[in-house]
């Protein structure tokens, strides 16, 4: 199963938030984060390049300082490419 938004009705930004409300709702939080990243990848038949943090593979990653899922966690750091574009 993935979770995906109507972007842009509603802005692929609230993917989170979307899991968010499926783990509120009783969702297990790991198959929540499988659920926006490697199972729309693989869906999507790009599994071998997105989806999981692997090497060789493309990967943006956002750090934050609590569940990503929660609208209260602040944005740590982002790596684009392997590139930090953004640092507390």
């Amino acid at each position: 199963m993935s979770i995906i938004t109507d972007s842009p009705v509603i802005p692929q930004e609230y993917l989170p938030l979307c899991a968010g409300l499926a783990v509120q709702a009783g969702m297990d939080p790991f198959a929540a984060l499988q659920a926006i990243t490697i199972n729309p990848a693989k869906h999507a038949g790009i599994a071998d390049r997105v989806g999981s943090l692997e090497a060789g593979k493309d990967a943006d990653i956002v750090i934050t300082d609590g569940c990503p899922f929660e609208v209260s966690a602040k944005v740590k750091h982002v790596f684009i490419d392997g590139k930090a574009v953004c640092t507390e």
